[in-house]
This record gives C-alpha cells, sequence and structure tokens, in this order.
C-alpha cells in the first residue's frame, strides 16, 4: 500500500530499509544511517570525530541520512550510493544503531546467512570486480575481508533471535 499524501510518509517500501540495514551492519557502513556515529565507539580519524557531529546522538528527531537515493521512475527502491564498508571494527564495537526500528528481514538474504553459501557468494561477486579483487591482495585479502563478514553475519543471526526479528519473503 502506498502511504497517504499527508501522512509524511516515503513512498519507499519498508523492506526496502530492511536490505539496507542488513548490508549496512554487515559491512559498518555507518556514513549512511548513522553519520554522527552515536552507535559505536569511533576512532579517531573518522569522520565524525573529525568534524564534532557526535554531539547530535542525543538529537533523534532531526536524524540525516546520506549516501542513498531512489528515482523518479522507481520511488519505492532506494539506491545506495558509497558502499565503502569498514572492517577494522571489532565484534564488540558493532554499530546496532543501524538496525534499529528494523521488524523484519529478507528470508533469501538471511537464508544465505544461515547455511553457510555466503563465503561462496561474496567470492563469485568480488571476483568480477578485478580492480577491487587486485586492490584488496588478490584471493588472501578478499578472505580476511570474508572472515570479518562472516563474523558479522554470525552477530547479526544472534541479533535476529533475540530481538525476535521476523524473516519474511520479501519482493526483490
Amino acid at each position: 500500500t502506498r502511504p497517504k499524501p499527508d501522512s509524511g510518509c516515503s513512498t519507499i517500501h519498508h523492506y526496502e530499509w530492511s536490505k539496507l540495514a542488513l548490508f549496512d551492519f554487515l559491512l559498518q557502513i555507518h556514513n549512511r544511517l548513522d553519520q554522527s556515529c552515536c552507535g559505536f565507539r569511533p576512532r579517531r580519524e573518522d569522520v565524525c570525530v573529525e568534524v564534532a557531529q557526535q554531539a547530535s546522538c542525543e538529537d533523534q528527531e532531526n536524524v540525516k541520512l546520506a549516501n542513498i537515493f531512489h528515482r523518479n521512475q522507481d520511488s519505492r527502491h532506494l539506491v545506495f550510493t558509497n558502499n565503502k564498508g569498514f572492517f577494522d571494527r571489532n565484534e564488540d564495537n558493532l554499530d546496532f544503531r543501524l538496525l534499529e526500528g528494523i521488524r523484519e528481514f529478507p528470508e533469501k538474504a538471511v537464508t544465505v546467512l544461515k547455511s553457510r553459501k555466503l563465503r561462496e557468494k561474496l567470492l563469485q561477486s568480488l571476483f568480477l570486480d578485478q580492480m577491487y579483487w587486485e586492490s584488496q591482495g588478490g584471493r588472501q585479502g578478499i578472505d580476511k575481508l570474508i572472515d570479518v563478514i562472516e563474523r558479522r553475519a554470525k552477530v547479526l543471526l544472534t541479533y535476529i533471535m533475540a530481538h525476535g526479528i521476523k524473516v519474511i519473503t520479501m519482493n526483490d
């Protein structure tokens, strides 16, 4: 269903926000949904520290989103830009704020996380981008990145269970 014109709601389908949260959590991309770095302990070199954005953590009414847009001809789907992941954050400092408000996740994605096919799918996908593959040190470097993502996937699966988040079929 579409939101009422005067509701202030977006035409973006709520499934899109679930997909975005899952993607951003696994890669710990905070500069889209948590620009102020409120959900984790940032390092000195993180942009939010450099521009002193953490003061805005108290003001949850004016959260700004970035690096997301939608096309006029397809206003129900999000397009993600600036997808640089952060792989140097330990499991004890993950940004769970990225998951706030999410009540359901896509079944296909969660099934991949549970079935341990994530490594295989990531290897296939990343191999297609030879420039990125080589920039990470080839297979050895890519394996290290995937190790991090797999650990985060386990944390995410635990979070889903602990918070009773539904796993449902979503349109692609």
